[in-house]
């Protein structure tokens, strides 16, 4: 095989553990999967101060109930005693129908306070049923993320190793000088080396001397003159 053939694959290889190394960059980093996870945890955080909230309406509606039906005990118990007969002093009968008249206030109230509860419980409710069902959406979609990347990871360090052991056995048949010259041009682009194409080089599209071309002819290292890169001359 020639050394040019040699070289472009070792740049097919060099091109694919690039990407591979991309890749698992993106999976050591794990943005996306922190993104997720912050989400998740404001959700849950939103979720648990929900709950709380709806647990103390709850707590104020008991509390309301039993406060309505001790003011009901105590309004018919005056209110008995104020018809009874049993009191005859007026100015004490006066004070009687203003504690009536006060317990009737403050139930009226209690039943207000009831409503208002009532509807604020069920706001609360509704608030947390959709919480949860958010919470389990990120907690899926991270999981199902979470897996993926740990099966794409492990197929793309098992490939990037594979590649690097080949690229490593490559360059073993590559001469010392034409390999140091393919890694410095390596330096200044993506790909050090390009085809000719129709007579151009395929990485500047300028025309490719005759001179050149015949140099390419005796599988002799040439440089493009416009942009430097390593000229390839495909077999058909």
């Amino acid at each position: 095989m020639r050394q040019m053939d040699l070289l472009w694959k070792l740049q097919d290889l060099d091109t694919r553990i690039g990407e591979l190394e991309k890749k698992l960059a993106v999976y050591a980093n794990k943005t996306k999967l922190r993104q997720l996870k912050s989400k998740f945890d404001t959700e849950k955080g939103l979720l648990e101060k929900e709950e709380a909230a709806l647990k103390a309406t709850i707590k104020s509606l008991k509390s309301n109930r039993v406060k309505v039906e001790e003011l009901k005990f105590n309004y018919e118990k005056t209110e008995q005693k104020l018809y009874s007969g049993e009191v005859s002093n007026v100015k004490q009968l006066e004070g009687m129908q203003k504690n009536l008249d006060e317990m009737q206030r403050n139930m009226e109230t209690l039943e207000t306070d009831y409503g208002n509860y009532q509807g604020q419980k069920t706001r609360l409710e509704d608030l947390v049923k959709t919480s949860k069902v958010k919470l389990k959406k990120w907690k899926n979609t991270f999981n199902g993320l979470k897996e993926k990347y740990t099966k794409e990871e492990k197929e793309a360090k098992a490939e990037y190793q594979d590649i690097t052991k080949k690229r490593q056995e490559l360059i073993k048949k590559i001469d010392e000088s034409i390999l140091n010259r393919y890694e410095r041009v390596r330096l200044g682009t993506d790909m050090a080396v390009v085809a000719i194409e129709n007579g151009k080089c395929s990485g500047c599209h300028m025309e490719v001397s005759v001179v050149y071309t015949e140099k390419l002819k005796e599988d002799a290292l040439v440089n493009c003159e416009t942009c430097g890169r390593i000229l390839y001359p495909k077999k058909d």
